[in-house]
C-alpha cells in the first residue's frame, strides 16, 4: 500500500465517523485524528471525556476509554486495508488512572502486525503528559466483508 492510499483511507474513515447518527458512541466519543505515520503504522486521536462520560465516582466511564481505544484501532485499520470496516476480535485494556470529566484523553495506537486476515494492535492513552490506560487488541481484516444487518 502506498502513503497516498494510506492517507486516502484514513481521511475516509475519519469523513465516516463524522456522519455517524447523532446518537452513535463515534458520536458522542467525538474523536478525531491528531497525527498518523505511515512509516510507523500508528496515528494518535484525541477524545473528550464529556458530562455524557461521567460514572458514580465522578469520573470518565471506563466502558468509555474501551470505546476511544476501539475506534482508534479500527480507525487504523481501515487506513492499512482496503475495507471500511473491520470487527473486533480481542480487547484488552489496562485502566491506570481515573479521567476526569472535561478533560482532552490522547490515545497512541501502533500495529504490531498486519496480516492478511488479523491486525494486532497496541495503544496508550494520555491525560496531558500522564499514562492513563493501555490496550492491545485484534481486529479482522474480512475480504469481503459481511454484513449482518440490512441498510
Amino acid at each position: 500500500m502506498s502513503r497516498e492510499t494510506f492517507e486516502a483511507h484514513m481521511e475516509k474513515r475519519m469523513k465516516d465517523l463524522k456522519q455517524s447518527g447523532e446518537h452513535s458512541i463515534f458520536h458522542e466519543l467525538q474523536g478525531r485524528i491528531i497525527d498518523y505515520d505511515y512509516d510507523k503504522k500508528s496515528l494518535s486521536m484525541v477524545f473528550e471525556a464529556t458530562e455524557f462520560h461521567k460514572n458514580g465516582f465522578g469520573i470518565m466511564f471506563g466502558g468509555s476509554l474501551v470505546g476511544m481505544f476501539d475506534i482508534a484501532f479500527g480507525t487504523l485499520t481501515a487506513g492499512l486495508g482496503d475495507y471500511d470496516i473491520a470487527p473486533t476480535a480481542q480487547l484488552s485494556v489496562n485502566f491506570l488512572k481515573g479521567i476526569p470529566v472535561g478533560a482532552q484523553v490522547v490515545i497512541r495506537a501502533e500495529a504490531v502486525s498486519v496480516g492478511k486476515t488479523l491486525m494486532n494492535f497496541m495503544g496508550k492513552a494520555y491525560v496531558e503528559d500522564e499514562l492513563a490506560g493501555s490496550a492491545t487488541g485484534t481486529f479482522m481484516t474480512p475480504r469481503p466483508f459481511k454484513k449482518y444487518v440490512e441498510d
